[in-house]
């Protein structure tokens, strides 16, 4: 049977050498899966270079336009859409995390947007109750919902244990500045990770996926990966100096 988590994720393996057990959930982004948008902010260029399709993701059979991977992330989308069954299975999983990080004396953390940009607190009314039902699970995800991250950053109620990253775009520099004035964090793709980027400190983002452990106000920097490596594209921070 499909796991709705996941925790053999490449980065996120990196977080237990801080201690750390990631979780992750993929679905399918934007509107692959037919089944409306999982990523309603996303741009263009994001949606062209989506990593959807690195790694085993984007290993398909001669002939094949889908495979193994592909669709785990339909059938997650599909239960998520339809099946009211989707988040006591998820809740299920969040605690079968829990303990397992417990068992091998580290802290759990859960990422629900591995591939989709998805409002949890909002998704359903049982959605938004996870985080307080698990208090003592780090919650945390990269948006690219201008909104999202000002409530993020500016709402006295916003559950104290899920940490947003805002996501640069080709689109929105001028709402990366506001985060990083409100003293969010703002990820953003170079083709080299600088050590400062527009006055400001850019913390390697592809040693671990522990967001919420990086100090506040400063620029994420995340090396281009899949096909971004070798296209040129305004996604890619670079391209504002080159």
């Amino acid at each position: 049977m499909t796991s709705l988590l996941t925790t053999s994720n490449p980065k996120t393996q990196k977080g237990v050498k801080y201690g750390w057990l990631s979780a992750i959930m993929h679905l399918s982004p934007s509107t692959s899966a037919g089944l409306g948008n999982m990523c309603p902010d996303a741009s263009p260029e994001c949606i062209r270079f989506c990593l959807n399709k690195a790694g085993r993701g984007g290993i398909f059979k001669k002939g094949e336009k889908t495979n193994a991977v592909q669709e785990a992330r339909k059938w997650r989308t599909a239960r998520f859409v339809s099946d009211p069954d989707f988040f006591w299975d998820l809740d299920n999983e969040i605690n079968r995390h829990a303990n397992k990080a417990s068992k091998l004396g580290l802290n759990a953390c859960v990422r629900l947007n591995g591939t989709s940009d998805i409002d949890w607190i909002k998704a359903t009314a049982f959605a938004g109750s996870l985080f307080g039902k698990w208090a003592g699970v780090q919650f945390y995800d990269y948006t690219k919902s201008f909104v999202r991250m000002m409530e993020f950053l500016t709402a006295k109620d916003y559950p104290r244990n899920y940490h947003l990253t805002f996501s640069r775009s080709e689109l929105n520099d001028d709402q990366c500045e506001t985060v990083l004035a409100h003293g969010g964090n703002v990820a953003a793709v170079f083709d080299t990770v600088p050590d400062s980027f527009r006055g400001r400190p850019v913390v390697c983002g592809d040693d671990s996926d522990l967001r919420f452990l990086d100090p506040k106000g400063v620029w994420v920097g995340l090396t281009a990966k899949g096909k971004l490596r070798h296209n040129v594209s305004p996604f890619k921070a670079d391209a504002l100096t080159a």
